[in-house]
């Protein structure tokens, strides 16, 4: 059973159980109202995150996976790459040479990535305004 829960969830729900877990305890262990609130907001965070991330691991085609996927991740290692250039370069006296992303791709990457990144701030926004 558990193997079917890592493949349908990716792991998900460990990750977030040893958190959930101290979470939990330093709120029986607090003394004062104040931490009891502290533990409860780490708390409520926690859950959140979790939330959010066990409906994308069982949305494996939202488009905001999608959108990370096909244009965040490759216009990221684009990105990565000229700052690995500009490092190796004056350390190794290499002439290494980026590529410039094309310019249509290039205006597309700045309007797809603020909308994915727009599109998971909304969702956030939308499940913690349900709860």
């Amino acid at each position: 059973m558990k193997w079917l829960a890592d493949l349908l969830l990716g792991g998900v729900v460990e990750k977030f159980t040893a958190p959930l877990l101290s979470a939990y305890q330093a709120k029986l262990a607090a003394e004062t109202d104040s931490e009891r609130l502290a533990a409860d907001e780490a708390i409520k965070g926690i859950e959140a995150a979790r939330d959010i991330a066990v409906a994308e691991a069982a949305d494996r085609w939202s488009a905001t996976r999608l959108g990370r996927l096909l244009i965040v991740i490759p216009f990221g290692l684009w990105w990565a790459a000229i700052y690995l250039v500009q490092i190796l370069n004056p350390w190794f006296g290499l002439s290494l040479v980026v590529i410039d992303v094309p310019p249509r791709i290039n205006d597309m990457a700045l309007v797809l990535i603020p909308a994915i990144v727009i599109g998971d701030a909304g969702a956030l926004l939308a499940r913690r305004l349900k709860r």
